[in-house]
């Protein structure tokens, strides 16, 4: 069952067990972000993915896996899409394959936003 968590918008979708994952690797689009609250760069790499959640939620579904207490969710996200976990991290999913990703730095709201909108 998916929850939420205190803290976060609404907006995100949080998976709490592996089936919850089987939607993301199927039809759609949808963007995963890898978050660990021990990290300086995530809090920087979080509101940039947020600003890009609030204007493109009727193009994809917006998933969030707290890195640390979703260890196990995280490893199969990088199991199932073939790229390797880092924090913080994107994976954009088209259709269940991975369009586009992106980690610490490289996380630019333009490449997110291009990435969702794009065929």
């Amino acid at each position: 069952m998916m929850g939420s968590r205190p803290g976060l918008s609404e907006n995100w979708i949080i998976p709490e067990q592996s089936s919850d994952l089987d939607e993301l690797f199927e039809s759609g689009t949808h963007v995963i972000y890898k978050h660990s609250y021990n990290c300086a760069v995530c809090i920087f790499s979080k509101t940039r993915v947020e600003e890009v959640l609030e204007e493109q939620l009727n193009n994809a579904k917006f998933y969030f896996l707290d890195v640390v207490r979703q260890r196990a969710l995280s490893r199969e996200v990088a199991t199932r899409s073939g790229i390797h976990h880092e924090s913080p991290q994107v994976v954009v999913l088209k259709n269940g394959c991975v369009a586009w990703h992106a980690s610490h730095s490289a996380i630019r709201k333009d490449e997110l936003r291009d990435a969702i909108n794009s065929v």
